[in-house]
């Protein structure tokens, strides 16, 4: 039998992890590898995170990085961290099919602008 957890074990779960982020300057970093270099760094809203909502949690706006530090290798990973970078999400960056899709290709430019139009966190299944 597969595990399972009620909406609101979910809620408890997502918001958790989120509310680490609340706190002004909390960013999304994209990164050459699990804890590699920064290639770019986007500012979250304060709040980061609304309330999760049948165990999903929305990000509220999240700033362009318009100038990017940039690398030569190609991103491969993102982080969730507060403004004291400590981290509170790592996940996967990939051009399709992953915890986070690139649409402009994975290499990121010195001076480039790297947006993110939308973000959601789950922490459990149901």
């Amino acid at each position: 039998m597969a595990v399972t957890h009620s909406v609101a074990s979910r809620n408890a779960a997502t918001n958790a992890v989120v509310d680490q982020l609340d706190g002004a300057g909390s960013k999304l970093c994209f990164r050459i590898s699990a804890a590699g270099a920064i290639a770019a760094t986007l500012v979250m809203a304060t709040p980061a995170f609304g309330a999760s909502s049948s165990g999903t949690a929305t990000a509220g706006a999240i700033a362009s990085d318009t100038n990017a530090a940039g690398n030569a290798s190609p991103v491969s990973h993102a982080t969730l961290q507060t403004s004291a970078d400590v981290i509170a999400i790592t996940c996967e960056v990939a051009a399709s099919g992953s915890d986070i899709d690139m649409s402009n290709g994975l290499t990121v430019a010195s001076g480039d602008t790297v947006s993110a139009s939308s973000l959601t966190y789950t922490a459990l299944s149901a």
